[in-house]
């Protein structure tokens, strides 16, 4: 299956937009958009499979929005496409709707109970589910609803990704993402960015993920924070001192600053071996904690991967990465954009990136360069990507 990769940091499941669906989106008659219960019942009755697996997609520009009223109907359709045993349904995404708690307690129910019969390891009920992708984000989903789903998760060990962003769980909701973690047995990627979640949450959560051996790759970006939360920068710094599975952490907009940026570089440098994806987009980090992260680049760090895009890093700031660049060769990618990097920074972020084998992709628009200087990084970095598309670096554009 090809992959689909979003600048949307929620889009962190590329499966789940991979099938774009062949049905037409509308009635003859009346030229508006098919209702979403009905859409599901056509789509699944034409047998649309890839490798005998079913991948639904339930696209809003396809459809109209799903309501709790018509999930009883789509659950009763998936489960009748997968009892004949001939294909699996392996993801269903329906994402931006206007699914809320009976909806989601619906769909619980095609996270079967996984049990064990003389040895061999099978999904108690007739239909022939086994989910693997569950992408309910940008619903109406409550701390009900998502309980209902963290416990189907917990007697599960077939569901590997999760998607709950931007949905309000609250804080009754992000109790029950925790204590589903504490019983996780095949989970790992969740996203539960912009949920709605409080710092005790996330403390909670990150407390459980000390442990941990199953999650991948979380996704806990904007908390309801509202200043500079050093504490909770310690707390997930101190799940990275002992977590040895976690290869991705999304944690924007948590009001990390400079203090808390200090904190993720030190555990990097000294403690965690394992995570290679960082991003600590959008978190009031200025020239201290970029050239703390810098600095841990050069020192020991396993990052292939680390945004800091929207923070206010500055020249000082692009200059410790320019020196890092210089002096590393294992990370692929960074993102510094709209950080108020002018012309000086530019130059040394220029001449880090000439002396570097490693780095594939570099995001620097949204900052302050002017055309000549922004004209000469180009020219001095045409040959390294030429195969990139190297305009994308200064203006975004292909």
């Amino acid at each position: 299956m090809a992959s689909i990769y979003s600048d949307n940091v929620n889009n962190v499941f590329p499966a789940f937009h991979a099938l774009k669906i062949g049905l037409s989106n509308t009635s003859s008659k009346t030229k508006t958009l098919l209702p979403a219960d009905v859409f599901v019942a056509s789509y699944l009755a034409s047998d649309q499979r890839i490798d005998g697996n079913i991948h639904l997609v339930v696209d809003t520009k396809m459809c109209d929005f799903m309501t709790d009223e018509q999930v009883p109907a789509v659950v009763d359709s998936i489960i009748k496409a997968a009892q004949d045993g001939a294909a699996t349904v392996h993801t269903i995404s329906i994402r931006n709707h206007r699914v809320a708690n009976a909806g989601a307690a619906s769909l619980a129910k095609l996270i079967p109970k996984t049990v064990f019969e003389e040895g061999e390891e099978k999904l108690e009920g007739t239909h022939n589910v086994g989910l693997e992708v569950l992408d309910l984000g940008g619903n109406d989903i409550e701390a009900e609803g998502c309980k209902a789903i963290c416990e189907a998760i917990s007697k599960n060990n077939k569901l590997r990704e999760l998607n709950l962003s931007h949905n309000p769980l609250g804080r009754n909701g992000g109790y029950a993402v925790a204590e589903m973690l504490e019983e996780n047995v095949g989970l790992t990627n969740l996203n539960c960015g912009s949920a709605d979640l409080r710092m005790d949450n996330v403390i909670a959560i990150m407390s459980v993920m000390r442990r941990n051996e199953m999650i991948e790759r979380l996704f806990i970006s904007n908390c309801r924070t509202f200043s500079l939360q050093e504490d909770l920068a310690a707390q997930t710094t101190r799940m990275l001192e002992f977590n040895s599975t976690l290869v991705e952490l999304n944690f924007e907009s948590n009001n990390v600053g400079d203090e808390g940026a200090v904190l993720f570089a030190s555990v990097l440098e000294r403690k965690n071996t394992t995570l290679r994806v960082l991003s600590l987009a959008t978190n009031h980090i200025g020239v201290r904690g970029a050239e703390a992260l810098a600095s841990s680049l050069m020192r020991r760090t396993n990052l292939v991967s680390l945004s800091l895009s929207n923070n206010r890093i500055g020249n000082e700031g692009a200059k410790a990465f320019g020196a890092a660049l210089a002096r590393i060769n294992t990370l692929k990618s960074l993102d510094l954009r709209y950080n108020s990097v002018g012309d000086e920074g530019l130059v040394e972020v220029a001449y880090g990136v000439q002396e570097n084998s490693s780095l594939s992709e570099l995001k620097l628009w949204g900052n302050d360069f002017q055309m000549g200087v922004a004209s000469e990084f180009l020219g001095l970095l045409q040959n390294r990507f030429s195969y990139f598309g190297v305009c994308d670096l200064i203006s975004g554009r292909s």
